[in-house]
């Protein structure tokens, strides 16, 4: 079969699982993408007038056409849906073709979903078996309905198959196919994996905890060492990258297989590397084995220095002591470490903002705080607290099952007090160059509430303080972002010239 993969946003892991396992079995695949650029799927740059410039959709759409395809394939996140949807729209009318959803936002609210019009078929969960099977029942003209995982519509019902257990061991899977996105990303600049599958635990606020209860709990599961060196050493020969993004949600949660992973990887890969990490799973330990395998930085997912918030709300059950400790160690080690914070959340306070900015102002390696929106996706523990709370509204959760809220992670607070979203936003400007500042500077500012101004500080003069702080930290992932913009403008022009198709 012929099948397009049809994508908003940058590089998609599992699109490129999806892509290998049915090259693996024969098929034919591409892909029609818009990066998104100045977007508010775009996590650097939301421009509204460029985003239209440099608007792919029409792009997307010839491609589709031109590919002539037996199925045309999405993986949609919640903010990336309603995009996907309209595609799918526009491509019924113009040829006689099936379409297939999944991805987070199908798995969260499938009943929704599979109501729309121009979308044949869902994946839910884990795909890549399912959509094997499907591609084999579609070129057999057999029916799906013993396929698990798969939703469909026939003769106006609504087929919906549950769930497959057991989940299929990750070292089963063929390597990703990288070659899918090899015009679309510079891998000899960072090379993107993922060693595991999911997360242990179930913070409010991420889909991976609706993941668990999808799989009672057994959603989250590790590669061998075996299986992730082995990738490594094919796509380092094919693309020799120099450095690797372990994009797992918590990069070291069993110590054993870190030890052994990282001894082979320092003498088999031996480029520096950069990982997520959980504070409360940080260790001595591990900071020496990351230093020494050469981890250069560590993301943290803090969201709040308010214990109690973090707890309660977030159903995060870290310290701010395991946050210190593992500040301390990070510093000690020499690791630079990025923060994640997260603004609007319910219950907080000015006052959390003004405690964070002391703790974080104090720290020797912090390289870049990382300010997002508390975003609310459908059937979500933090969802309901809201709700619950008066906070969101019956509406409010319609428009997010249904994708159309008009907020996102980076750029557009889902807070609807006009004063609240003011005080964020100077807050989170404040942030973004904090790592420059002094404690005594920062007390300065403190005490004569300039912050509260920084709201109106001109985005340029944002941008180049951002610059200032990756200038300071020798941020390679700075320069990357750059780089990025820079090489996917080029392109952009060369396929409006058609150079580059």
């Amino acid at each position: 079969m012929n099948i397009i993969f049809v994508h908003l946003g940058r590089e998609n892991l599992g699109i490129e699982y999806l892509s290998a396992v049915a090259k693996q079995a024969g098929h034919q695949v591409s892909l029609a993408i818009d990066p998104g650029l100045f977007g508010l799927n775009d996590n650097v740059f939301y421009i509204p007038v460029l985003e239209r410039i440099f608007n792919q959709r029409t792009m997307v759409i010839n491609k589709i056409e031109k590919s002539n395809p037996d199925l045309v394939a999405f993986s949609v996140y919640t903010g990336t849906y309603k995009w996907a949807v309209n595609i799918a729209r526009e491509i019924k009318k113009k040829m006689e073709v099936k379409t297939v959803f999944g991805g987070y936002h199908v798995t969260l609210v499938p009943e929704l979903v599979i109501q729309e019009k121009s979308i044949d078929f869902l994946i839910i969960g884990e795909g890549e078996e399912a959509f094997i099977e499907l591609l084999e029942a579609l070129e057999s003209k057999r029916n799906p309905q013993k396929i698990g995982n798969l939703w469909y519509k026939t003769d106006g019902k609504i087929i919906k198959n549950p769930p497959r257990l057991p989940l299929k061991d990750l070292d089963c899977l063929p390597l990703p196919d990288k070659e899918l996105f090899e015009k679309e990303i510079n891998y000899q600049d960072d090379y993107l994996i993922m060693t595991s599958r999911g997360c242990p635990y179930n913070c409010s606020y991420c889909c991976e905890s609706y993941y668990n209860r999808l799989y009672q709990r057994k959603f989250f599961r590790r590669r061998s060492v075996d299986s992730v060196l082995n990738e490594l050493r094919v796509m380092k020969k094919r693309y020799n990258f120099r450095e690797v993004m372990f994009n797992d949600s918590i990069f070291f949660t069993n110590l054993d297989w870190l030890k052994e992973l990282l001894e082979r990887y320092k003498s088999q890969i031996g480029v520096p590397f950069r990982c997520f990490g959980r504070v409360n799973a940080f260790s001595e330990e591990v900071a020496e084995l990351l230093k020494w395998a050469g981890c250069y930085a560590i993301e943290f997912g803090i969201q709040t220095m308010n214990e109690n918030l973090r707890r309660k709300v977030l159903n995060r059950p870290e310290s701010n002591q395991d946050s210190h400790n593992a500040f301390k160690i990070c510093d000690r080690y020499e690791i630079s470490y990025d923060i994640d914070h997260m603004f609007g959340l319910p219950e907080e306070r000015e006052e959390d903002h003004i405690y964070a900015a002391k703790v974080y102002v104090e720290l020797k390696h912090l390289n870049r705080i990382k300010c997002h929106h508390l975003i609310y996706f459908p059937n979500l523990a933090i969802t309901s607290l809201a709700e619950r709370k008066g906070i969101l509204s019956t509406s409010d959760i319609q428009l997010i099952s249904a994708g159309e809220q008009r907020a996102d992670f980076f750029h557009l607070s889902s807070v609807k007090d006009a004063n609240w979203q003011r005080i964020n936003k100077s807050y989170q400007t404040l942030y973004k160059f904090l790592p420059l500042l002094s404690p005594t500077q920062i007390n300065f500012i403190f005490k004569h509430k300039l912050q509260r101004k920084l709201h109106r500080l001109p985005g340029a003069i944002v941008i180049f303080l951002q610059l200032l702080v990756a200038i300071r930290g020798k941020d390679y992932r700075f320069i990357l972002y750059m780089k990025y913009y820079y090489w996917r403008i080029k392109r952009w022009i060369r396929c409006r010239l058609n150079l580059d198709q």
